[in-house]
């Protein structure tokens, strides 16, 4: 038996064949533009604060570094651009924003390269999701020769009760031909996505071990405990894995394959679910350099695991947008 996450199918045969995959960011400033001029925008985020829905992104500036951007909405179809909120002086790349808000602070995660394409997560603190108070690195790669040594990043931060928990990608070494040239390489260079949690947001317990395998990086995990969902980047389009802890997962395959808009993949996708409707946001891969993206939207339907997505009801997203928000929402070089 398949359940289905979408609460009702004649609200699904309402919505507009154009709401299935469109744009709803594109290149429009110098801080998005990258060097070829013709913009690179990917990691979406988006968050309910005061009723109003954040979407923090990243984007690759003429100048070839990485910053983080906001828009905001009140009805989920026209954003507002409020420009670069966060670019750490003295850096390469931030981008990859993963945010929470907990006691009204926003906690943003992120991933962190003071030069080159190795990576660390950073955590940045906000009043108001404008003003950031940055702390640096406060996730590091473990030591040799762990399967993270070389670089962590690109996080997905959930927070229940009192724990934070975060699941990331990493890897030991790159690929042959990778843009670091101080960097090991290995023609079997893998990603793996690891787990961790902390009580204050900045001190992290490891698990050792990866929780997921297949090459997977650029996740996002939404749900709750007992019903998770992880979308996965991919040359493909977007893949999807299931978990009732987090830890243990199951792969899914394709969720949403790559098509006319997107025909090299899709990039850092992120889920946003409200009790009506299920969204997936990506970045839309148009060169097979994953430097040239656009952040699209697509309105889902997901079959659920009758083993761990027991009923609709059962699966909410963190700050979930309000029940009347209408159901049409909305580098530097990736190494997938």
């Amino acid at each position: 038996m398949h359940l289905i996450l979408l609460i009702s199918t004649a609200y699904l045969t309402a919505i507009s064949p154009a709401a299935a995959d469109h744009c709803v960011i594109a290149n429009f400033a110098s801080s998005t533009e990258a060097p070829h001029g013709g913009g690179n925008l990917y990691a979406p985020e988006i968050v309910n604060s005061g009723g109003k829905l954040l979407m923090f992104f990243g984007a690759q500036g003429k100048d070839g570094h990485d910053r983080i951007h906001l828009a905001v909405s009140k009805d989920g179809e026209r954003w507002q651009q409020k420009g670069v909120v966060f670019a750490p002086h003295g850096v390469n790349h931030v981008n990859d924003p993963s945010v929470v808000i907990v006691a009204g602070t926003f906690y943003m995660y992120y991933t962190l390269a003071k030069s080159g394409v190795t990576d660390s997560i950073g955590l940045a603190t906000s009043t108001d999701g404008l003003t950031w108070i940055d702390a640096g690195s406060v996730f590091g790669p473990s030591p040799p020769p762990s399967w993270d040594s070389l670089l962590v990043g690109r996080p997905s931060v959930m927070h229940h009760g009192e724990e934070f928990e975060m699941w990331y990608d990493g890897r030991k070494d790159l690929p042959v031909g990778a843009p670091d040239a101080t960097a090991p390489t290995s023609a079997t260079s893998r990603r793996f996505v690891g787990y961790a949690t902390s009580r204050d947001g900045k001190h992290w317990n490891r698990r050792a071990k990866p929780v997921f395998a297949e090459d997977a990086g650029g996740v996002h995990v939404t749900g709750k405990t007992g019903a998770l969902v992880m979308v996965i980047e991919s040359r493909e389009g977007t893949k999807w894995a299931t978990s009732s802890n987090g830890i243990d997962w199951k792969s899914r395959g394709i969720l949403h394959p790559k098509n006319a808009n997107s025909p090299f993949g899709h990039v850092t996708p992120f889920l946003y679910i409200t009790p009506q409707s299920t969204h997936l946001y990506y970045g839309a891969a148009a060169a097979a350099t994953w430097d040239r993206n656009s952040i699209f939207v697509t309105t889902l339907e997901i079959p659920a695991d009758p083993d761990v997505l027991h009923t609709p009801s059962s699966f909410t997203a963190p700050n979930s947008v309000p029940t009347s928000t209408p159901s049409k929402l909305k580098a530097s070089v990736r190494q997938p």
